[in-house]
């Protein structure tokens, strides 16, 4: 049995949806499903019982959770003793970044942090990953932290706020909206938006909602980069809604950008709460935080 199972299990258990459960273990629902049918049929014994749409465990489900929550414990606990003891040895940190942060940090912030920690760590950098990726790798500990953008709120993640800015509408400078300082969320009813899908970029999860919301009559071209966001708007097909750092790159194309005000954007640092900081991640942390910025 594979020990994963007895975490899904539990997770089930508790949220009693397999919707639920499914969004927190980063699986799809039919994946979830299975694995939980392909327990029963393991043990020989229903766990999961449907009465009238509810989810309820079965006297074999209730004796399964008890033991299972045990195990999933003591695999927890183990697993974080093999991680400090492997950092104390090798002394490295593994750093997820979401696409497009690099480029909203100092040039070369992490050769700077290898060059003059006090502990000899060395951070290691997976680069051009999607915000989701970078979620599933802190899940599942193959990294040891991620920048991601906001909003990081999954109740397994802890997090270290970097930048706080508004998004920026860019359109052509002779557009009406143009000769404003500052826009609101009204004023983009009846524009067609380009931006990044909420698939590829949790601030679109966020701000999507309410935009629809203030700016009903307001139509969305999604992509999954934003160089295609910014295309959209040099061709005059849509006004593009990006982060401060993306809007100002193609000024001298006759674009603008301007902040939202109801808008919001950010990026930060998370790792799992039931991560022990050691030493040299509280020096990392340390180090990161002399870098924030916040507009507003």
């Amino acid at each position: 049995m594979d020990i994963k199972v007895c975490q899904y299990f539990t997770t089930l258990a508790r949220t009693k949806s397999y919707a639920r459960a499914a969004r927190e273990l980063f699986l799809t629902t039919q994946g979830l499903s299975t694995a939980i049918k392909r327990l029963e049929a393991t043990l020989g014994v229903p766990l999961i019982a449907n009465e009238s749409g509810a989810l309820e465990l079965t006297e074999y489900g209730k004796l399964f959770y008890r033991r299972a929550r045990t195990i999933h414990n003591e695999y927890d606990v183990m697993l974080d003793e093999i991680e400090a003891l492997q950092k104390r040895k090798s002394g490295n940190i593994s750093f997820a970044i979401s696409t497009g942060l690099t480029n909203s940090l100092p040039h070369n912030i992490i050769d700077k942090f290898n060059e003059q920690n006090s502990t000899g760590t060395r951070v290691e950098i997976s680069r051009d990953v999607v915000d989701y990726d970078c979620e599933s790798s802190l899940y599942e500990k193959t990294c040891d932290f991620a920048l991601i953008n906001d909003p990081i709120d999954h109740t397994m993640f802890s997090s270290l706020p970097i930048l706080k800015d508004r998004m920026h509408l860019v359109v052509k400078k002779d557009c009406p909206l143009a000769q404003k300082s500052i826009l609101h969320v009204a004023d983009l009813n009846g524009l067609t938006i380009a931006c990044v899908t909420p698939g590829e970029f949790r601030t679109s999860r966020k701000n999507d909602p309410i935009i629809r919301e203030g700016a009903p009559e307001a139509q969305f071209i999604y992509t999954t980069e934003m160089i295609a966001v910014l295309e959209a708007a040099m061709q005059g097909r849509a006004v593009a809604l990006m982060p401060q750092p993306h809007a100002t790159l193609f000024e001298k194309e006759g674009l603008i950008g301007i902040p939202v005000e109801e808008l919001t954007w950010g990026f930060g640092v998370a790792w799992r709460t039931d991560r022990t900081l050691s030493p040299q991640d509280e020096e990392f942390l340390a180090f990161l935080k002399q870098y924030q910025k916040f507009y507003f």
